[in-house]
Parts: structure tokens; C-alpha cells; sequence
């Protein structure tokens, strides 16, 4: 090979004809498939195909933080026409299948993140080996962004896992570790770390020397093989994965495509591939393809320390989270020391007892039970993490954190005392934070004499899996704390919102109007069953009713009531929520709330206390593609969205829409509730806001920036997507 230096790739020839390519994408943390690697990628397959000194090529990463992240996400967003699209996507499937037709043998040498066009470019290799540790995940995201794999990753897939395996990877849109992938064929070989590059080179040599045959495919079950082997077998399966998507697939018209691809890769004389590139085509101007987009972007603005704290960049790194006090082991302080501790921070849980502290150990080391049997941990490794939590009554091994999280009961004066005495004996520079979902941050920070080191950092319940935490800002919160705890934040793998010190902050206040009114609607004699319904068809995880039984009809009153100050109408739902508690109906953990629960599991709605009233007749308001149910419960959010922008709750648009769809569920296809309200027009929101207010009281009022908006013509994300460029196809 010729050779020839490159801005993307380091590319070395040994004399056994050994081809090394390395891709290390300069100015980025992870490596990406933009125009300018696929360009030097097609020269370097082209001299792969001439060469007659190449015997092998091993396509690896040049960069520790892992192989490949996939297509350049901004490139994707940026195309403009359909044509573009197609031609972009033609020419990844075309150098992909040139790589596969390669008559040397080739390797992806995997470590860390593989994924989308990462994983398709890995499986246009022969064989795939990977790093076996945590870091390793490979996968086709693609679904998450309203999309399909575009690159062969719907053809390739299920060839070589099984169909099963493929539809599960590609409709969820999963990663998988580096031992599951040898579980279902996806690699090869998974190599431990320690062992990592001396295996590589064995592997390689092995290759090289004819001595390595890829095994059969017994992986699968025989049932399994039997069944995904046969056209009556797939159609089976196919019209099993139909009906399990039909009531999201309106919704996200991606899960659909995806099966199409995959079924016509099964068919003879179709071309699968061009079908995977028609579909793509297809959904990228969609409307939910776009939303989703627009969160992706979103989520990387609120992982970026420059977006809260440019000026204090360098605070994270000089002055970092290493050791981190919890006071209060129970379900919320549980959660929050279990996680940092597998992110590898030290960690105190203080509490108050004996007893109090063996009942937190216990919680914990459940938690990580749980995670380490999820993850396939070692019991070395379990024990590992559950040693490094200390659990205790005493202040001593607290006193040297670097960050202290409370998270003990919610009254203002007992945490207030409780700040009071760790101020006078934590160190200094010490972070003092609140995990209070409700109550004022500025109030406990009075208590101490760091104000300026001292925030919120607001975990939604479960920690482990709820991805979005709120940083609130008090008014003497310093840049560089917000800065050391947005960059905590992230480092336990999670986004950050940083809001104000308001009531409810920003999810709890834009989400209660919502819970509320539902309250309001049993009330006036709604079906509890019929309004959970009309909100999932919405494209809500679950209905308001259910949600507040899930949270507890106990605390939702708690924080009713903390609302009070800002919100209109909260009177009639606490009332309505303290009788329930009266009566020991608390939600999911009593077993009786708006639905009755049998061991975990919801059963019928239960009859809750109401004044019947007749439904409005919805022809009332300007279309808006809602139902009056959905109208009833949507538009108070839309509202308290723009509420918050209006008060500086947060500064950014994107920022309310993000945190309402990873704190709430918020139908991730619309974008967010300010989204929803350039999608509507603000003209006609403002309509139904008068309307809704005629008839239902002036809890509905609209804000004065609606109606600005409505004036102006204006958008909350300048112009709105064409609803046309739904409909676009693709000739071929």
C-alpha cells in the first residue's frame, strides 16, 4: 500500500501484511463518521482492494474513549433535501459492502462505544472483537432519534444474531456489553482488559495464519434456530412484533420502518438494502425525528459545562467531587450514595441510629445487588463497591467530603438545624446541597455561612434510573459551585437543569397543574381509566392518575401545598388529596389510591368521591389535534412552561422541554411542551387557554408572554417544520 498521510486515520503495513487503521478524529472526545472519515475511509478501502502485500485489516481507534459513536449527529440534522439524503446513504451502503467484499480477512477491534454507523461499519468486517469491561457498548441507537439504521445495520444484523435478537436490538434501540455480544454472536472473542493487547495481537496473528474459524451459530436455542430459520417461522415472529408496536408506531413511524427493512432483507429477489435506505429517507423530515433531534442536542447543551458556568470551566478541574457525604440512608439517600459510589466516588452515609444505619446498609447493598446481577458483576467486584460505602452514625468520616447531599425528611426547620451543625464543622470549600423537591434552597442556606457554596441537587425517585437531576441556584450560589455540581452531576452519568430557587423548581411546578387537574376532572365525574387512557394516547409513559399513585397521594399533597404561593387553584386538590390520605389511601405502597394494587400490580379504579358533570362539547375550541381530556391536562403545562421561561425559572427554551420529557416521561415525539406550543401556534393555543379558562375557571389564564407571542406571530424555536415534509417519499 501507498503510503499516504491522513487527517483522520493513521493507516501501517507490517512485512506479514498486516494492515493496522487507526481512526483518532481530531478536536473530538469520541469518534464519529463525518464526510471527511468516510472520504479517506473509501481512499483507504481502494488501496486495500489493489494492494498485493495486504493479507489482513484491522480497523481499530486511536482514541481510549472508545471506537466509534456513529454518524456525525449535526451532519445528519443539517441535510436539506431528500435527495441528499439518499445520496449520503447510498454511499455509506456502498462502502460498507465494499469492505465486506474485501477477499482479505478484516477485524473491528472494539472498545468502549460502538455504535450506530460505528456497529454497521463493524459488521461489514468478517470478525469483531471487543474490550470486556463496562465501558464497552455496542448497539444501533437510531430509534431513539427517529430513524433506522441507514448503513446496512437492518440487513447485517439479523444475519448474524438471529432475527430475534436484531428486532430486539433495533426497535429498542439497546446496547449490549461486550459478553452478551459473544452470547448472541454480535463478536467474536471478548478479552479482558488486562489481558487486552497481548490477546489483540494473538487474535490477529490467529487470523493472519488461517488459524481462526468462526464457530457455528449454536448460541441461539435450537427451538429458536428452528423457528427464525423458516418463512412460516419469521412470519410468526413478525406478526408478533406488529401487534407489540401498533399503539406506538403512529407515534414513532420508525418502529414500523425498522420491520419493513428487516422483512424485506428476508425476501427473495427484494433488496433489503434499498428498502433500509428508502425508510430512512422517509422519517428524517418526519416530525418526531425531528423532535427527537432536537432533545439529542438539547441533552448535549445540558451536559456542557459552558452552557451554566462559562466562566468557571476550570473550577471543575481544580477544585473536583472526590469524596461525597449523604445524610440520610433512606430510599432517596440510598439511591444517591449507591450511585456515586459505582461512578467511583467515596462515599458517607450518615444516619442517625443504629438501627437507622443498618436499615440504610441494607437498602444500599439491595441496590447494588440488583445492579451487579443486571451488569453480570464478579462477586469481587460487588463486594468491591459495597466496601466502598461507609455507612455510620458518627460525623467523623463525614467531615472531610468534599460534597455533602442531604436528604432526610422534608421540614424546612429540621433541615435548617441540620445545615446549621454541618456548616460549623465540614470543611472548608465543602459543598453543602439539598435533595429537597419542594422546599426553598435559600431558607437552609440562610442557616450556614456558605451561602455562596451552597445549591440544590434535586435526584427524581428511582436515582439509578431516572436520567435528569436539577441543580438549583440559590441567589448567593456561587458560578464555580454550580460548576463543581453540574460536572458531579455528569459524572455520575446523569443531566443536569439548573434552575432557580422557585416553588417545585421547574419539573414539580410545570407537572402538578397537570396532576391537578386531573383531581379536578374525578372530581367532576371523568373516568379515572378514561383520563390514564386519553393521556397515553397522548404519549404520556402513563396516565396522571397513575402517576400519583406511583409517587404517593401523601407526598403529591405535600407538594400541593408547597405550591400554593404560585400556582392558581391548588386548594380544591389538596383538599381533594387529603381526604384520600385520611381514609390510608396513599397510592401504590398502600395498596389503594385512584386504582386498587394487588401484590405491586394496578388493578380497577377505585371510586373516588365526585360532583357529576357533563363533559364540554369539544367542537367549542379551534382544532389543535387534541381531545378535550388531553386539552384539559396538556394546556396547564404548556402554560407553566411559559411561566417559568417568563420568570427566569431557567433562561432556555429547550431546557424546560428537555427536563419535562426526562423528569416527567413528557411525549418524547413532540418535543416538549414548548415544542407542542410552536407546533399548535401560539395564536390558537392562546384561543383554547381563553376558552378552557371561560369554562373551567381562571386557573387557565393565559400567560402574558402567550399572548405576546400569539401577537407577534412568534415561536419559541424560530420557524415551525413543515408538516408537508411528512409525506415526502423517495423514488428509486
Amino acid at each position: 500500500m501507498n503510503q499516504k498521510e491522513y487527517e483522520n486515520f493513521t493507516v501501517t503495513i507490517d512485512d506479514g501484511g498486516i494492515v493496522r487503521i487507526s481512526l483518532d478524529v481530531p478536536g473530538r472526545p469520541l469518534n464519529v463518521l463525518n464526510r471527511s472519515v468516510m472520504a479517506e475511509l473509501e481512499h483507504i478501502v481502494s488501496e486495500l482492494e489493489e494492494s498485493k502485500f495486504a493479507k489482513i485489516a484491522v480497523i481499530e481507534s486511536g482514541k481510549e474513549s472508545g471506537f466509534l459513536a456513529g454518524a456525525d449527529v449535526n451532519a445528519i440534522a443539517q441535510i436539506d433535501t431528500a435527495d441528499q439524503a439518499l445520496r449520503i446513504i447510498e454511499e455509506g451502503q456502498l462502502l460498507f459492502q465494499r469492505i465486506a467484499w474485501l477477499t482479505i480477512p478484516t477485524i473491528a477491534v472494539i472498545h468502549g462505544p460502538c455504535l450506530g454507523g460505528g456497529l454497521e461499519l463493524a459488521l461489514a468486517c468478517k470478525y469483531r472483537i471487543a474490550r470486556d469491561n463496562s465501558s464497552t457498548n455496542i448497539g444501533l441507537p437510531e430509534i431513539k432519534l427517529g430513524l433506522i439504521p441507514g448503513w446496512g445495520g437492518t440487513q447485517r444484523l439479523p444475519k448474524l444474531v438471529g432475527l430475534t435478537n436484531a428486532l430486539s436490538m433495533i426497535l429498542q434501540g439497546n446496547h449490549v456489553g461486550a459478553r452478551d455480544a459473544v452470547k448472541m454472536g454480535l463478536i467474536d472473542r471478548a478479552i479482558a482488559p488486562e489481558d487486552w493487547e497481548e490477546e489483540v495481537d494473538a487474535f490477529i496473528h490467529r487470523v493472519r495464519s488461517n488459524g481462526y474459524i468462526t464457530p457455528p451459530q449454536k448460541r441461539r436455542s435450537l427451538a429458536k434456530r428452528i423457528l427464525e430459520g423458516t418463512r412460516f417461522g419469521r412470519k410468526l415472529i413478525f406478526s408478533a412484533t406488529q401487534k407489540q408496536i401498533a399503539s406506538k408506531s403512529k407515534q414513532y413511524p420508525a418502529l414500523e420502518a425498522a420491520v419493513k427493512a428487516i422483512a424485506h432483507g428476508y425476501q427473495r429477489g427484494v433488496d433489503g438494502f434499498a428498502c433500509e435506505r428508502q425508510e430512512f429517507v422517509k422519517l428524517l423530515p418526519t416530525m418526531t425525528c425531528r423532535n427527537l433531534l432536537n432533545l439529542f442536542f438539547a441533552r448535549e447543551s445540558a451536559r456542557s459545562l459552558k452552557t451554566w458556568s462559562p466562566g468557571q470551566l476550570h473550577a471543575a478541574h481544580e477544585a473536583p467531587i472526590q469524596k461525597v457525604g449523604v445524610v440520610g440512608g433512606g430510599q432517596m439517600g440510598a439511591g444517591i450514595a449507591q450511585l456515586a459510589a459505582v461512578r467511583g466516588f467515596d462515599v458517607v452515609v450518615k444516619e442517625i441510629n443504629a438501627d437507622a444505619c443498618a436499615a440504610g446498609r441494607k437498602r444500599i447493598e439491595e441496590l447494588i445487588s440488583k445492579l451487579a446481577k443486571r451488569k453480570d458483576w464478579t462477586e469481587e467486584k460487588r463486594r468491591s463497591v459495597i466496601d466502598g460505602i461507609i455507612v455510620t452514625c458518627d460525623e467523623g468520616p463525614l467531615l472531610d467530603a468534599d460534597l455533602i447531599v442531604e436528604a432526610i425528611v422534608e421540614r424546612l426547620d429540621i433541615k435548617q438545624e441540620l445545615f446549621k451543625g454541618l456548616d460549623a464543622q465540614v470543611k472548608a470549600g465543602a459543598i453543602l446541597a439539598t435533595n429537597t423537591s419542594s422546599l426553598s434552597v435559600d431558607a437552609m442556606a440562610e442557616a450556614t455561612t456558605r451561602q455562596g457554596n451552597f445549591g440544590g441537587l434535586h435526584f427524581f425517585n428511582p436515582v439509578h434510573r431516572m436520567e435528569l437531576v436539577e441543580v438549583v441556584r440559590g441567589k448567593e450560589t456561587s458560578d464555580e459551585t454550580i460548576a463543581r455540581l453540574v460536572a458531579f452531576v455528569r459524572a455520575l452519568g446523569k443531566t443536569p437543569i439548573v434552575t432557580a430557587d422557585s416553588p417545585g423548581f421547574l419539573v414539580n411546578r410545570v407537572l402538578f397543574p397537570y396532576l391537578g387537574e386531573a383531581v379536578l376532572m374525578v372530581r367532576e365525574g371523568f373516568e379515572i381509566a378514561k383520563v390514564d387512557k386519553e393521556l397515553r394516547r397522548f404519549g404520556m409513559p402513563m396516565g396522571p392518575l397513575e402517576l400519583l399513585d406511583q409517587v404517593g397521594i401523601d407526598v403529591a399533597h405535600h407538594v400541593a401545598s408547597s405550591l400554593s404561593s404560585v400556582l392558581k387553584g391548588v386548594e380544591p386538590v389538596a383538599e381533594s388529596l387529603a381526604k384520600m390520605v385520611e381514609q390510608g389511601r396513599l397510592g401504590k405502597k398502600s395498596g389503594a389510591g385512584f386504582y386498587e394494587y394487588s401484590k405491586g400490580k394496578k388493578g380497577k379504579p377505585l371510586p373516588v368521591g365526585s360532583s357529576a358533570s357533563s363533559p364540554h362539547n369539544a367542537d367549542e375550541f379551534p382544532e389543535d389535534g387534541l381531545t378535550l381530556i388531553q386539552r384539559r391536562l396538556v394546556y396547564p403545562m404548556l402554560a407553566e412552561s411559559i411561566r417559568c421561561l417568563e420568570e427566569h425559572v431557567v433562561d432556555q427554551p429547550w431546557a424546560i422541554d428537555l427536563a419535562m420529557v426526562l423528569g416527567t416521561g413528557f411525549a418524547p415525539h413532540r418535543g416538549g411542551p414548548l415544542h407542542v406550543v410552536d407546533q399548535i401556534g401560539a395564536h390558537r393555543v392562546l384561543s383554547n387557554a381563553k376558552r378552557l379558562s371561560a369554562m373551567c375557571g381562571p386557573r387557565f389564564s393565559p400567560p402574558e408572554k402567550l399572548i405576546q407571542m400569539a401577537e407577534a406571530e412568534a415561536t419559541f424555536f424560530g420557524q415551525r417544520p413543515t408538516i408537508e415534509n411528512e409525506d415526502s417519499t423517495v423514488n428509486q
